[in-house]
């Protein structure tokens, strides 16, 4: 048996076997596959470690039937398709424009939630599937709420294709509400970029790769793409993997340029790996995993880059419109997100500054007043004012109360 480290003390453990790696979702799951060269990816069955830590003799068979061939996969029939059915509804989409135009990973992702919904309700006439069952199906999902809602958001957008191509007269998943009730990803705090710009200087890969998300706001899938190509006339401009597909075309900041100056020779693409290859999106974003848990940024991703991005933008006076070019949505809905988080903050800060001022209004200063004599007293004396006047009304505001107003 072959001993080795146990993995549970690191997600980045490597795996002493060529072509087999090692993969850990979200949920701290473990995977093994085998990528051979010009074959399909095998996933192994056996256990990798037993108690003490060591490579389990099943697995270490089940690697060499791998490589010598000798692993035959089961291929499970197509089930069979009845029109009308649920199943029947879902392989139509599939085939239609509105699928085919998505990006590749969008229907991956779609193809892999509407199957699995398919094991279960597959045959069952799409026309008779009511609000409830929909809400039903969702509940069921309760204990991974994202995906429970995933689930009724690609079943919404199902039913509208069906409706526009005349297979359907009404949508079943419209108006079910969201379970889910996460934020999604964290946004990066302006103390967190900051960290993470001391623990990466310029020159290295976290670092260039950190500036591009910043600066550029992209995806990671776009992100992994860029090179030197998509520079045109001191602007970089590329088509984004996923959306509308048209053009977006971004200027070069500063603290970008500084960046890509530090590059030791010319790519095909910015970011590569140790072995000087293009990172993949799933790789990709990986390696920033493991960038930021090394400096202790748990809570931080590559895509909470992105909304960061737009937070400070927006929180810089960008519009909707300019949000909507620099990020490549199609619509408005989110840059109106941001834009409403940026004005209520805004008016929050003009309503405090009242605030301060109203205060400041009030606060006369108790100073000895120069009243002319004890003659004056009487009726006349209420009219006699102080020359002091630093602080009351008609007075002017320091600047020590002028910084205070915009820091309440």
């Amino acid at each position: 048996m072959v001993k080795i480290r146990s993995t549970a003390k690191s997600d980045r453990c490597r795996v002493p076997f060529k072509y087999c790696t090692r993969d850990v979702d979200r949920h701290g799951n473990e995977r093994f596959y085998v990528r051979l060269p010009e074959k399909p990816k095998y996933r192994m069955t056996s256990p990798y470690l037993d108690e003490n830590g060591s490579v389990t003799q099943a697995f270490v068979e089940e690697y060499h039937r791998v490589l010598t061939g000798k692993v035959v996969t089961l291929v499970k029939p197509s089930p069979r398709i009845i029109p009308g059915s649920v199943r029947w509804l879902i392989e139509e989409y599939y085939r239609s424009k509105e699928f085919m135009l998505l990006a590749a990973s969008t229907r991956s992702d779609k193809k892999s939630v509407l199957n699995r919904y398919c094991n279960n309700i597959g045959d069952l006439p799409f026309k008779k599937i009511r609000r409830s069952d929909i809400e039903a199906s969702q509940m069921k999902r309760r204990e991974t709420p994202g995906a429970a809602d995933k689930l009724v958001k690609y079943l919404k957008t199902l039913f509208e294709w069906a409706i526009h191509t005349e297979r359907a007269t009404f949508n079943p998943a419209k108006g079910v509400k969201k379970i889910n009730k996460s934020k999604g990803f964290h946004s990066w705090s302006e103390g967190e970029i900051a960290m993470f710009r001391a623990n990466y200087p310029f020159g290295t890969t976290a670092r260039l790769a950190f500036e591009l998300l910043l600066n550029l706001g992209v995806r990671r899938s776009d992100a992994v793409k860029l090179g030197p190509a998509n520079v045109i006339d001191g602007r970089i401009e590329f088509f984004p993997q996923k959306g509308e597909a048209e053009l977006v075309s971004l200027p070069i900041t500063a603290e970008l340029r500084k960046a890509l100056e530090w590059l030791p020779c010319k790519t095909e693409t910015y970011l590569v790996t140790e072995h000087g290859k293009a990172f993949s999106s799933n790789g990709f974003g990986n390696k920033m995993r493991q960038w930021c848990d090394d400096i202790g940024l748990k809570q931080c991703s590559s895509h909470g880059l992105r909304k960061a991005s737009a937070t400070i933008l927006a929180e810089a006076g960008a519009t909707e419109k300019q949000l909507m070019a620099i990020f490549g949505w199609s619509d408005s809905k989110m840059a109106h997100h941001y834009s409403k988080a940026a004005e209520k903050k805004r008016l929050a800060d003009a309503g405090f500054e009242l605030l301060q001022s109203y205060w400041d209004s009030k606060n006369v200063p108790l100073s000895t007043s120069e009243n002319s004599s004890e003659a004056k007293r009487g009726k006349n004396a209420r009219k006699s004012t102080s020359k002091f006047r630093g602080g009351g009304p008609g007075g002017t505001r320091t600047p020590n109360q002028a910084v205070m107003s915009r820091r309440l």
